[in-house]
């Protein structure tokens, strides 16, 4: 494993490369649905690019507040160090978060300031020829998603600890993937909104497993999420019933195509999420879960390209 003193671990733990992944995913459902409207290569390509340094700078201002509040640190004290071992290796080195750069020290305060600023403006930079190309609405739309992401965690609203955590990554998701059609496609898609929604539920998931194994933390940091206000076992039901929306919105699109059968494809995922939450003999049935909602989110996007590519191969046929 490489030195927490060198360079390329550092750049890894403070960037979090691997959790931009959810934010990439989502641009690329809507990236890959316009191109079936329209053929707008560079656009296909500017988006995604733009979306990633979006990622690492939410990401980033996120750690940064978290560590001015002091959250992520308390969640560590309450793990101790034999079960984070164990659950790095159940979840693998590379999607196990050590922990937050700023209280490890892989970047000072002054230097991640520096950092969020420099990663802002590589984004607003990427996104002028997206916004010359998109015109007015896609400034309304790109703005939204990034108030909503920027202040999930960052004063003075915390969103995220104030009970409205699940419903701004429900947002902000979703408003990425249509973001991404809409400015390359210009025009309005019930498919692309049933996409979407299917998108910023899969990410919502994510939120709520994470949120579920870090409570005790999330209590005593005075964080009013949905697991803290509901307790797990409601939580579960939640996730369930996330789960089955999801796939009733599958089922709609099955309108548009039959190619989107695949998406059901991600079923067996889903269920190994629920039982794992509902295994309590299990001690890391709050763990497991993580990997199976990165397994379903990913699952979902090759399975929708995959469809998309069957629908445009048999409209030539």
């Amino acid at each position: 494993m490489a030195s927490e003193f060198s360079l390329g671990y550092r750049v890894k733990n403070v960037l979090r490369i691997i959790y931009t992944l959810p934010f990439l995913l989502a641009s690329i459902t809507g990236v890959a649905l316009a191109l079936t409207f329209e053929s707008e290569w560079l656009m296909a390509a500017l988006i995604p690019l733009d979306v990633f340094f979006l990622a690492m700078f939410v990401n980033l201002s996120n750690d940064y507040y978290d560590h001015k509040s002091g959250a992520d640190q308390e969640r560590f004290k309450l793990t101790d160090q034999a079960f984070q071992e164990e659950t790095a290796s159940v979840l693998s080195r590379r999607l196990y978060w050590q922990g937050n750069s700023f209280d490890r020290g892989l970047i000072s305060e002054k230097g991640g300031k520096a950092l969020i600023v420099l990663l802002a403006a590589i984004a607003i930079v990427l996104a002028i020829p997206i916004v010359l190309f998109g015109g007015w609405l896609v400034i309304l739309l790109g703005a939204i998603a990034f108030f909503l992401s920027f202040f999930y965690t960052a004063p003075p609203l915390k969103l995220g600890a104030r009970g409205l955590g699940e419903l701004d990554v429900f947002l902000s998701f979703s408003l990425i993937s249509y973001f991404s059609f809409y400015v390359i496609a210009q025009q309005l898609s019930m498919p692309a909104v049933l996409i979407a929604v299917t998108v910023g539920i899969n990410v919502t998931l994510m939120r709520i497993i994470d949120e579920m194994s870090g409570l005790e933390a999330h209590i005593r940091a005075g964080e009013k999420d949905l697991v803290v206000r509901f307790g797990l076992d409601k939580a579960t039901t939640i996730v369930t019933g996330l789960l089955v929306l999801m796939y009733a919105l599958c089922s709609f699109l099955l309108f548009y195509s039959l190619a989107y059968l695949l998406l059901f494809l991600t079923i067996p995922f889903s269920v190994a999420m629920v039982r794992h939450l509902k295994d309590r003999s299990d001690k890391f049935h709050l763990v497991r879960p993580v990997l199976d909602t990165l397994k379903l989110a990913t699952a979902h996007v090759i399975l929708f390209v995959i469809a998309l590519s069957m629908q445009s191969a048999l409209t030539f046929v």
